[in-house]
């Protein structure tokens, strides 16, 4: 069987790093990849992730150079790696702009033949959030907009989705999506907390960095949440409390 051994990396750039639960150190690595060898499997190679959205150009030259220096030091081992898989974390543009999908492909190109030379690896990269995160968009409702006390200058506005429904992603307000109020572009806005309609208290969108919403926003008004192709349906809980899965329709 072929077996190949996750890399830890450090995760810098990326919005949702993923540098904690998976993976390990190239030494660890090293001696992992050795024993499998030892009990018969095919050390196959390494895998790793730079984190979703990913805008640092430079994160695949790091983690491809740590992916190298496993495959040396087997090689000279007489164990023979041949694949390298990298993961995702391609991303898509929320609110700020991102580098192009060629400016990724040619810095990871240029970084496979840096550290690999002319025997690169069966390479394997999926495109994920890259690729469908622009394809969706979430059409809600606002259900109340309150203030906390009279004299509260904060104002909280809910809607009829939330974490729970298919926005997990704003977890520690990682993924910042792209808001649009049709029925009041271009009217003044203020900043607000965005907080979905459950019952729990952590379905809060965004309170450390409140969005500037209409002022004249109201219960019943329509709201699209853009951006919203990737991780949406997928992380959409079952009947949370009553509230149905999140419906998805193909145009």
């Amino acid at each position: 069987s072929r077996v190949f051994c996750r890399v830890l990396t450090q995760g810098e750039g990326a919005e949702w790093p993923l540098s904690r639960k998976f993976g390990c150190v190239p030494a660890m690595a090293i001696d992992v990849l050795r024993h499998a060898k030892s009990l018969g499997l095919d050390s196959y190679g390494v895998s790793f992730h730079v984190g979703s959205q990913q805008t640092d150009l430079t994160a695949w030259d790091r983690a491809l150079g740590d992916a190298a220096k496993v495959f040396r030091t087997l090689a000279d081992e007489g164990i023979v790696l041949r694949m390298v898989n990298m993961g995702g974390g391609f991303p898509t543009r929320y609110l700020k702009d991102v580098p192009t999908a060629q400016a990724y492909g040619m810095v990871i190109f240029d970084a496979l033949s840096k550290h690999f030379g002319n025997r690169i690896p069966e390479t394997i990269i999926e495109p994920g959030r890259g690729m469908v995160g622009n394809a969706g968009v979430i059409k809600t409702e606002v259900v109340l907009v309150s203030r906390k006390a009279d004299n509260d200058n904060v104002r909280w506005v809910y809607l009829d989705i939330g974490k729970f429904g298919g926005l997990a992603e704003t977890m520690d307000e990682a993924i910042r999506y792209q808001i649009v109020t049709p029925p009041h572009d271009g009217s003044e806005t203020e900043p607000c907390v965005l907080a979905g309609p459950t019952c729990d208290s952590a379905d809060v969108l965004y309170e450390k960095t409140p969005y500037p919403l209409p002022v004249s926003l109201t219960i019943g008004d329509e709201i699209l949440i853009e951006g919203t192709g990737a991780y949406t349906t997928t992380y959409s809980a079952v009947a949370f409390n009553g509230f149905e899965p999140l419906r998805s329709y193909v145009i």
